[in-house]
């Protein structure tokens, strides 16, 4: 059987790192492509690296190396897009690096996708930034996820 193969842009950040373990674990071929710009990512990729010496670590920008990122588009079965600018206070103090990161970066990926030959699947994640407080909808854990607790919240 062939092993499949995974991209994950934004690879180095907390939740990219634990689904690099993740799919490591399950038999998947995992390329890591990152950017390295926030504090920290060089440190866990370096982590991951020493607990799977198989995953591979790409340093790379979804908004600045598109001839890199289509190679590595390319050459996989799946991405996981996570590549962003996160921070809300970063966002404010410099917006458009916020929207060159988030809105061009996964259009490049988008666009990759596109133009490749395999087309890969895409897995894409979003923040709970973009839904603010939800406090006043409460939420309970059922056996395979999490769910509003009042039927009128569900779609």
């Amino acid at each position: 059987m062939l092993s499949k193969r995974l991209l994950i842009t934004g690879g180095a950040g907390f939740i990219g790192v634990n689904a690099a373990r993740h799919f490591l674990k399950q038999g998947w071929m995992v390329t890591i492509f990152d950017n390295f710009s926030r504090k920290g990512t060089d440190i866990t990729a370096q982590m991951l690296q020493g607990d799977h010496p198989e995953v591979r670590v790409m340093r790379g920008d979804v908004c600045r190396d598109l001839d890199l990122l289509a190679q590595m588009v390319g050459v996989h079965d799946a991405v996981l897009h996570l590549a962003a600018q996160v921070a809300v206070t970063t966002s404010i103090a410099d917006p458009r690096n916020d929207i060159e990161q988030n809105v061009l970066g996964t259009f490049n990926v988008l666009e990759a996708i596109r133009l490749s030959v395999n087309k890969p699947a895409l897995i894409y994640t979003s923040t709970n930034k973009v839904y603010g407080a939800l406090e006043s909808y409460p939420v309970c854990e059922r056996l395979m996820r999490y769910e509003f607790e009042n039927d009128e919240y569900r779609r």
